[in-house]
């Protein structure tokens, strides 16, 4: 990792932020998981930034902060110690929507109570960057080391360059995520569809009626059972399959299974 103690090393930071930049922007293409992109952002940034030694995203949820990835087993205590005391670097970013940096003695005088809370974790510095990705989804970026002095100018323009892509990416992952949850409820209600549709064909097959009288009748049994069409359908199907119908009774026997399929909802696993 590079330093930014020197101007080349600024130009090295710089470099190395570009490139992880570059990363996540072809990571774009294949986003499909929230929680694998908070991680590769969080992941990313300790290797960005040179004086970073860990990082964590929080987010609000109800109104609540809550920490949903770090880099370092001691990172959740210093970001407790920020949400009891309603004080500290990630919270202020959060509230004033802007990039806070707290080095050396900063931190004590600015969040005591935190300070005085996070004091045994070690960290010393904080650099904290809001994520504002949609009305629904905010939250912050941070950054701890345990020197005194951590993080320059340069660290904090660093990180408002990988910032503006950690969002982009966040927001599409969070478009891919409802997509795929879209579709999982549209696959479903397909399905659902499908075995309903079945059901009223053997109905309607088995006890000739019309399609009309066919859906009523199941109807019928869902309301007077208190079972669901689907599931009533569905167990309809795993009892036709499992009781080959023969000529003689047909209509009877499938008249049997049909006002009894509630009794063994669940037996199956249906």
């Amino acid at each position: 990792m590079l330093t930014s103690s020197s101007d080349n090393g600024a130009d090295d930071l710089l470099g190395s932020v570009a490139d992880t930049v570059t990363a996540l922007a072809d990571m774009l293409s294949t986003i499909t998981d929230v929680d694998s992109t908070v991680e590769r952002i969080c992941l990313d940034a300790v290797e960005s930034i040179d004086d970073a030694e860990a990082a964590a995203v929080t987010v609000i949820r109800d109104g609540k902060p809550a920490t949903i990835c770090s880099t370092d087993e001691a990172v959740p205590a210093v970001d407790e110690a920020e949400y009891e005391t309603g004080e500290g670097p990630c919270l202020e970013a959060i509230a004033t929507q802007s990039l806070v940096v707290a080095n050396g003695p900063s931190p004590a005088d600015r969040w005591p109570a935190f300070t005085r809370r996070a004091g045994r974790s070690g960290y010393r510095s904080f650099l904290s960057a809001p994520l504002a990705i949609d009305a629904d989804y905010s939250g912050a970026l941070n950054l701890y080391s345990s020197q005194p002095d951590a993080f320059s100018t340069v660290d904090a323009a660093a990180m408002r360059i990988y910032v503006s892509v950690a969002v982009t990416a966040l927001g599409a992952a969070r478009r891919a995520a409802a997509a795929q949850a879209q579709v999982e409820r549209l696959l479903g209600a397909m399905e659902s569809r499908a075995g309903i549709e079945q059901a009223k064909g053997i109905v309607m097959v088995m006890l000739n009626v019309t399609d009309e009288k066919a859906f009523d009748l199941i109807k019928w049994r869902s309301q007077e059972t208190n079972t669901a069409v689907r599931v009533l359908c569905r167990q309809l199907l795993t009892d036709v399959a499992a009781n080959p119908l023969l000529d003689q009774g047909v209509s009877a026997e499938f008249a049997r299974l049909l006002m009894t399929a509630h009794e063994r909802v669940g037996e199956g696993g249906a």
